[in-house]
């Protein structure tokens, strides 16, 4: 072989190799955009079919309250001619039928021009309630329900929880209060709550703010008054807007809790409201 035809044999050889690398190259960025295309779509599907599910739920949930309405709370025959205030007070619900449904009925809570206008209920953990409805079918919406660790509607703090929804069901709402108008309105800031003795409480908002997630605003119980009057402070300084409500350690309050933000979010939305006399 000559010099000139070795040459152009090892120039051959050298780039064989190469023109396989590019190759190799093409495939596996192909690979990988098909792999990224698919994991796309999967992630798309499953997230439409959960948005789907979730949208069902709560249409179920909008039905079944409204069926609740219907069989167990009768309205006052002059509905449309007394003022809100004394439309809820002339509420008859019918608790006796409602723990025949459901064993763990606590109360009944109105708030918010009747958005929230709920059974309360009650178990023996602080999960259970997250994903079933008050009828205790499985259900993401949840119902709305009283902390296990309260003894009674008589502790000095009644921590209630309930999903943050989109269609203002369950505490869905309670991003009204926080817009700055909210207060303006005379009653917007009484939370209505029936014992199943059919007996009104009437609470006022004294503090509303959203917080990390933690245990101290939903302490239950204390070890003292000083104890007591400590939690009062903390958590009535946390209030986006000073509100002139005066609140000492012989007032009960009401607290209730939510999400502030997208599911999974670690942030909670928090409003407290001490019992009137």
């Amino acid at each position: 072989m000559n010099k000139n035809a070795e040459n152009e044999s090892l120039k051959n050889s050298s780039m064989k190799p190469k023109k396989r690398k590019r190759k190799l190259k093409a495939k596996y960025k192909k690979g990988l955009r098909f792999v990224f295309l698919l994991l796309f779509l999967t992630i798309f599907i499953f997230s439409t079919s959960k948005l789907l599910a979730f949208k069902k739920e709560l249409k179920e949930t909008v039905k079944e309250n409204q069926e609740i309405l219907e069989e167990f709370v009768e309205p006052p025959e002059e509905y449309e001619e007394v003022t809100d205030d004394e439309k809820i007070e002339n509420m008859k619900i019918d608790f006796a039928k409602l723990k025949e449904t459901n064993q763990d009925i606590v109360g009944w809570i109105v708030f918010n021009h009747k958005y929230i206008n709920n059974p309360l209920v009650q178990t023996d953990n602080n999960y259970y309630y997250l994903y079933h409805s008050f009828k205790k079918k499985e259900n993401s919406v949840g119902a709305i329900f009283m902390d296990y660790r309260n003894n009674s509607l008589e502790d000095k703090n009644v921590v209630l929880f309930g999903h943050q929804t989109p269609n203002n069901t369950m505490f869905g709402s309670l991003t009204d209060v926080f817009d700055k108008d909210f207060f303006e309105s005379e009653n917007n800031d009484i939370i209505y709550l029936f014992d199943i003795n059919q007996e009104l409480r009437k609470y006022k908002i004294f503090s509303y703010y959203v917080i990390e997630s933690e245990e101290y605003y939903i302490t239950t119980s204390f070890g003292s008054d000083k104890d007591y009057q400590e939690f009062l402070q903390t958590i009535k300084a946390r209030s986006f807007k000073k509100l002139e409500v005066e609140v000492t350690v012989n007032d009960k309050i009401l607290t209730l809790s939510t999400c502030a933000g997208p599911s999974g979010t670690t942030k909670r939305r928090v409003i407290h409201a001490k019992l009137l006399p």
